[in-house]
């Protein structure tokens, strides 16, 4: 009886995970970068905040539900600027800086 071996790869970032997943538009890749970087950064946020999900929702205006998904570092369905109404919620300021 023969085993099926299946095939993994490791990801150690974005560009290697937008490759293995076929996203090949390099400005695709780019959003994807970026929005793991503010998902990152809003986590973050929350925890240093030590403000509960309940203050962040009334602060931010944005759904209980996003503010979970975004405290657990999820990226599906959260677009970039709920990311930034949760930094801004928790009171840090963010600075963006476009390279070429």
């Amino acid at each position: 009886m023969k085993k099926n071996k299946k095939k993994y790869s490791v990801a150690r970032n974005t560009k290697e995970l937008a490759t293995a997943l076929g996203i090949e538009s390099s400005s695709d890749q780019a959003l994807m970068t970026y929005k793991t970087q503010l998902s990152e950064i809003a986590s973050q946020a929350i925890k240093n905040s030590e403000l509960s999900v309940n203050d962040l929702v009334k602060r931010s205006g944005v759904a209980r539900s996003k503010v979970s998904a975004i405290k657990n570092g999820a990226l599906a369905g959260i677009s970039c600027d709920l990311f930034i109404k949760i930094i801004a919620a928790t009171g840090e300021l963010l600075t963006l800086k476009l390279a070429s």
